[in-house]
């Protein structure tokens, strides 16, 4: 439906809201994680990087990254199909980059189905470039992934 955000709060994922964020994650992939995939992720001690996106006390998208020394591998980043084009996916995505500035992350990286042009045009609005390709990456359909990388200016803080 599209519908405008009124007040969006980026917070932390945790375990109780685990369900609201497979709920869109079955939603918006034909190959969706589940509940037990992403609790996996999010308890890594000091490895992962786990935001909802809330509207009106509900979770309206997520983000989900891998922190490795000096990179971050964004794995999953989805916006609720009645809340898509109103800056949610930007804003998580914001969040993200600005906290790999913060503690000293490189470059971000990630994967995207081939014929995702919506989400690969997305990325290369966010100055993400194509590195490498995934043959037969995905499943139900499968398909191949592109590697995408955004590198990060040293010493920026915005």
């Amino acid at each position: 439906m599209n519908a405008s955000p009124g007040v969006l709060r980026i917070r932390p994922l945790t375990v109780s809201r685990l369900d609201e964020v497979v709920a869109i994650e079955r939603a918006v992939f034909s190959d969706p994680w589940s509940r037990e995939m992403f609790r996996s992720e999010i308890t890594l001690l000091d490895g992962s990087f786990a935001r909802v996106a809330e509207l009106d006390g509900r979770v309206a998208g997520y983000l989900l990254a891998i922190l490795v020394m000096d990179e971050a591998h964004l794995g999953n980043l989805a916006v609720h199909p009645d809340h898509r084009r109103a800056g949610i996916a930007q804003r998580l995505l914001d969040d993200l980059l600005q906290s790999c500035r913060r503690t000293g992350v490189r470059r971000v990286t990630l994967e995207v189905r081939m014929s995702n042009d919506g989400a690969r045009n997305f990325y290369y609005r966010n100055e993400f470039i194509d590195v490498a390709m995934r043959k037969n990456y995905y499943r139900q359909p499968i398909e191949d992934a592109i590697v995408m990388l955004r590198m990060l200016p040293e010493g920026a803080t915005a």
